[in-house]
């Protein structure tokens, strides 16, 4: 499968086309050639300054010139009164004859291509048949077909008015063509004149309301860009400040979480003093110490007949209280101890079966008055039982 080259792009349109060129231009010398040319030039150019770079295409035929124009009839039909008005008024001074330029106008379909020299071209029936009209026109002639005249005569009676029609002729390849002898017309030509001056004040003011609207744009799209940079560069500033302000804030959380979990529940605490914790252990050794007294009483002593139990009752010592050398002696209870917490404390405790194995106390283990063994023994003491030497010597000492 082979790949074909893509067709170049070309626009199809119906234009009004105008030949013109200087009868037995190449006979004359290069001066006079020269001359011709020049004055056919300048009144070209001056002419189509009424009209706008849009409107039509020249081209240059060496003896004279093609022109298309692509938006409006009657812009070919000005030119081809307006050069051959101004050129005949021109030959008279330059001294060549006035009725040397013929014209021929044209309507047809033409197709849009480029040149060998890079520019815009028309190819097509409409430019040919164009060809053919100004052959038929004589020196200082303005020849037009029936397709020009039929559009141009419809637009304005006057227009219709210029037009002479000559008859039929067939050109070198056999074709027929009906053709049109214009008349030139001074008061159609100043009309023509004050209609395109009309159309360039329109044209100039659209463009300047087009050039304001697009100023405007572009202003707005300026002011646009100054305030979107202007509120970046604040975002930039605020952000400038709002990080290191963020950053501290999240320091400062950081910080209170630190704190919050270190003093947290789960956190070790120095443990406190309490009176129960100390006095556990002299609760236990007292609460261990009277079946050692029970045991050294049966030894000391006869046997004293059983009693049924009874209540325990706290009597208070009349004795006055042991001297405080005396009462600090006992080296399992702290000083700073007050006697009443002492009792509270033993009293809510209750002994333990798996307690540790009963240690014997030693002579210089003084009891409290308020432990259950000075309780006991005053208990026995004042229902008349008997007491052993151990309990008569704590009874005198520190049960009093």
């Amino acid at each position: 499968m082979t790949e074909t080259e893509p067709r170049p792009s070309s626009r199809a349109l119906v234009a009004s086309f105008l030949f013109t060129d200087l009868v037995g231009f190449s006979i004359g010398t290069a001066a006079e050639q020269y001359a011709a040319k020049a004055t056919l030039s300048a009144i070209l150019r001056s002419n189509l300054a009424a009209l706008r770079d849009v409107d039509y295409r020249i081209k240059d035929t060496g003896d004279g010139a093609l022109i298309a124009f692509t938006s409006n009839p009657e812009h070919a039909l000005y030119m081809a009164l307006a050069i051959a008005e101004d050129f005949g008024r021109a030959a008279s001074t330059a001294g060549f004859p006035s009725n040397s330029l013929r014209t021929g106008l044209h309507l047809g379909s033409v197709k849009e291509a480029i040149d060998l020299e890079a520019r815009p071209n028309f190819i097509g029936d409409g430019i040919n048949a164009a060809k053919r009209i100004i052959d038929f026109a004589a020196p200082g002639q303005i020849t037009a077909s029936r397709a020009f005249f039929d559009a141009v005569a419809s637009l304005d009676s006057a227009y219709a008015a210029l037009f002479r029609h000559v008859g039929a002729a067939d050109d070198k390849h056999g074709r027929a063509h009906e053709l049109y002898a214009v008349s030139p017309s001074a008061t159609v030509l100043q009309e023509l004149k004050l209609d395109l001056a009309a159309a360039a004040r329109e044209s100039a003011e659209s463009a300047a309301k087009s050039a304001a609207m697009t100023e405007v744009k572009h202003e707005s799209q300026r002011v646009a860009t100054t305030a979107s940079q202007a509120n970046s560069s604040h975002a930039d500033a605020a952000r400038k400040w709002l990080l290191p302000a963020g950053a501290v804030i999240a320091l400062g959380v950081a910080s209170v979480l630190v704190a919050t979990k270190l003093l947290g529940p789960g956190t070790p605490s120095i443990p406190k003093l309490t009176t129960e914790s100390v006095l556990v252990p002299s609760a236990s050794k007292q609460a261990a110490a009277p079946p050692t007294s029970a045991e050294e009483t049966r030894v000391d002593s006869p046997p004293s007949p059983a009693l049924p139990p009874k209540p325990e009752v706290t009597t208070p010592a009349p004795a006055a209280r042991v001297e405080e050398g005396a009462a600090t002696s006992d080296s399992t209870r702290p000083p700073s101890v007050p006697a009443a917490a002492a009792a509270k404390t033993n009293a809510k405790i209750k002994p333990r079966i798996d307690a540790a194995p009963t240690v014997p106390i030693t002579s210089n283990a003084v009891p409290d008055r308020t432990s259950p063994r000075c309780s006991r023994i005053m208990e026995k003491a004042t229902l008349g039982e008997a007491l052993s030497t151990e309990e008569k010597r704590e009874l005198a000492t520190s049960c009093r």
